[in-house]
């Protein structure tokens, strides 16, 4: 026990200065490396550690490339690589998972000083990586309109509604998902735009293939509602911002009926003592 307690300190530094190294090969990090390395026959310990770093560093670039890959066609190869170098540099991957290794993509773009200029690019990575949580989401069954149509209606009032796990919510100001959808169907992205917020629901649909569609502004405050847990009649108060009394009610039930629909409510919940505001 006391000789590893002895090495574990040097096995510790040994594996921060290799992942220095991997980020940023260089002949000064590489050199406190070059005693740890078995020379092979034709092949120093510099190659070979240079090999490895290349490799590494491929290896988180086909990541990026293969999770965001309209952006790095929106960016062109130039750009695209710097977006990487940068982002490796500043994000060294700490997970066990490459799954995660971009997550922190879209902030590094809305907050490069060179990338934040472009707005649309944060929101085109963000709208990636809800894509991909989307699609990677857990199974789950769908509840049914008939079974909201046999609740009684003195009921209703407290009704909520948990929804399946592949559900993402996506806002932005600018024109990236239109501009996500031309890439995808191999035409030019209009110019970019800034202006009033744009909505989007993202969901797995019953084929297993990611879907999605845009939002109005109540239409995304009626959804988000629910998923906070609010219930019918706290949701159909909130409708009163755009709808008359008497037109709320319907507002409401066909918005229920297009989510039965695309399969995205997973059950029906009867809650007695309604979540607060």
């Amino acid at each position: 026990m006391a000789d590893q307690d002895c090495k574990a300190p040097k096995l510790k530094q040994l594996q921060q200065d290799f992942m220095q190294y991997l980020l940023a090969p260089n002949q000064q990090t590489g050199e406190q490396f070059h005693g740890w390395v078995s020379e092979q026959a034709g092949l120093p310990a510099a190659s070979r550690m240079q090999i490895y770093a290349n490799a590494y560093m491929l290896r988180l670039r086909e990541t990026i490339d293969t999770d965001h890959e309209l952006l790095g066609i929106y960016l062109g190869d130039d750009l695209f690589e710097k977006m990487v170098e940068d982002y490796v540099r500043q994000n060294p991957s700490t997970f066990r998972s490459l799954r995660q290794f971009a997550d922190a993509l879209p902030d590094y773009l809305a907050t490069d000083e060179f990338f934040s200029q472009y707005p649309i690019l944060a929101d085109l990575a963000a709208f990636e990586r809800r894509l991909i949580s989307a699609f990677d989401a857990a199974d789950s069954e769908h509840a049914t309109l008939a079974e909201l149509q046999v609740i009684s209606p003195d009921l209703w009032p407290e009704i909520q509604f948990r929804f399946h796990p592949s559900l993402q919510l996506f806002s932005c100001n600018t024109n990236a998902v239109e501009s996500w959808q031309a890439l995808k169907a191999e035409q030019t992205p209009p110019q970019p735009e800034v202006g009033d917020a744009r909505h989007w629901l993202i969901w797995r649909g019953k084929e297993r293939l990611t879907e999605f569609i845009s939002m109005q502004s109540y239409q995304q405050t009626l959804i988000h509602g629910f998923l906070q847990g609010h219930n019918f009649a706290q949701q159909c108060e909130a409708m009163l911002q755009w709808f008359a009394e008497d037109q709320v009610a319907l507002q409401v039930l066909q918005a229920l009926q297009a989510w039965f629909d695309m399969g995205i409510i997973r059950s029906i919940v009867i809650d007695q003592e309604p979540a607060a505001s």
